[in-house]
């Protein structure tokens, strides 16, 4: 008779095979899965790491960009996970992870619903990098909705945390990229410049190619944001230059395509924007992402066609999904490109909606607060 695996010595590997998931080591994590897998066949019947062994899984589809197969398993063990009597641990993954799938969904108000969920058992937990990868998921969060000096706060309690863990030099440049990100809303333009690329630098340094990947696409929205327009195409094609396997990231790549083929279009390069107008448009198809289905129909209609139907279709569901900022956004740019084509009542039509859309972003914060 083949002996069973205890199941504490499981546990023990799930454990480690986390760790590789929160450094964002999608190799060794990929590789840790394989052998737990194999582990948890042999084990001895404990229903705490099954479902221990769920969640972690769940989080892992997440960093490959398999959120469907993310959502499946979080649907699967719902009752499961919500009886009282479940492990504050496993209650809190459960929370924390069904907030960071509708955070990549771009559903930032139910993601900040399920983190506040999730803190009612994060001071169970002992682990520091555990505290410092929630603060850092609910400053996006916030940051999401233009809360940004909750986001900042949060960011910061990230950060003093990280920088006292060398391996997760990962984790401190994502927290690097959102405090810069928020100083870009504030208009902290040169703070926010110096940030990314004090990020960019120290990925290079460690050989964190995605890093350097994000580094560069969010130095590249700070040129886009000042019309700096050459330095921003040079930022997004550095980004697309570096070596990494875009099919491990295709949501990120998408966004990078989606800012080059905006930015193009504004340059009034417009061939060079189709091409990369079609390469993200084909990501787009890949992936069913309905926010940047609707972010392309927009800017196509805008730089290209001047269909104002297929705007308004576009920006409609932003406005379902409450993404305020890109409607602001959007309908700004939409405004000062008629603007330059004399395009008048256009131009006069999308600056209102630019204006309506900004008075949005305030009430957000009060429909977190009432959830």
């Amino acid at each position: 008779m083949v002996e069973k695996l205890a199941s504490s010595e499981v546990a023990n590997r799930l454990n480690e095979w986390y760790d590789t998931i929160k450094q964002q080591d999608v190799e060794r994590a990929s590789k840790l899965r394989n052998e737990v897998q194999e582990a948890i066949n042999q084990m001895e019947e404990d229903q705490n790491v099954l479902q221990y062994f769920n969640l972690i899984d769940s989080r892992f589809r997440q960093v490959i960009e398999e959120f469907d197969k993310s959502k499946t398993i979080l649907k699967s063990i719902k009752n499961q996970t919500e009886r009282s009597e479940t492990d504050q641990l496993l209650r809190y993954y459960y929370f924390f992870f069904n907030g960071l799938y509708e955070f990549y969904k771009r559903n930032y108000i139910q993601a900040i619903h399920y983190y506040r969920q999730a803190e009612n058992f994060l001071i169970s937990i002992p682990d520091e990098i555990e505290h410092a990868e929630f603060h850092i998921q609910l400053a996006n969060a916030y940051y999401g909705i233009e809360q940004n000096f909750f986001s900042l706060s949060h960011a910061k309690k990230a950060l003093n945390i990280y920088l006292n863990h060398e391996n997760y030099v990962n984790r401190l440049i994502t927290t690097q990229l959102t405090i810069a990100a928020n100083e870009l809303d504030l208009k902290q333009y040169g703070s926010a410049e110096t940030l990314y690329k004090k990020a960019i630098k120290t990925a290079s340094e460690h050989n964190h190619a995605f890093m350097e990947v994000l580094g560069y696409f969010n130095l590249g929205i700070c040129y886009e944001l000042q019309d700096k327009l050459e330095f921003a195409r040079d930022c997004f094609e550095a980004a697309l230059d570096i070596s990494y396997p875009q099919e491990n990231k295709r949501d990120s790549y998408l966004r990078i395509k989606y800012m080059l083929a905006r930015t193009l279009f504004k340059m009034e390069l417009v061939d060079e924007a189709m091409d990369w107008f079609e390469d993200a448009q084909t990501l787009v198809d890949a992936t069913n992402e309905e926010t940047y289905q609707a972010k392309l129909k927009i800017i196509y209609s805008i730089y290209k066609t001047y269909d104002e139907t297929s705007i308004d279709n576009g920006l409609e569901v932003l406005r379902e999904k409450k993404l305020w900022h890109d409607v602001s956004d959007l309908t700004t740019n939409a405004a000062r490109h008629f603007k330059k084509k004399e395009m008048f009542k256009l131009a006069t039509k999308y600056f209102s909606e630019a204006l309506l859309a900004k008075e949005k972003i305030p009430m957000l914060h009060k429909e977190v607060e009432s959830e």
